[in-house]
């Protein structure tokens, strides 16, 4: 009995605060369901730089051997 009583008063706290200022429940809301995103964009991202150094440094090794050993020198 007590138990459905301080659960519907705590609905009511909880409708109250929403009401009051519905902009920060929205905004915590979105930012709940945007931060995985933005964390895989971070990473994905990150991999990709990394990945792209990787292949022009491949690049630059195979030019320069290449360059090395070349009769244009």
């Amino acid at each position: 009995m007590w138990q459905r009583i301080i659960r519907l008063l705590t609905a009511g706290l909880n409708m109250y605060s929403f009401y009051a200022n519905p902009l920060k429940n929205i905004l915590s809301l979105l930012m709940i369901l945007l931060v995985p995103y933005l964390a895989y964009i971070f990473w994905g991202s990150l991999i990709i730089i990394i990945l792209s150094c990787l292949g022009i440094y491949m690049l630059y090794k195979l030019i320069s051997n290449a360059a090395k050993g070349s009769s244009y020198s």
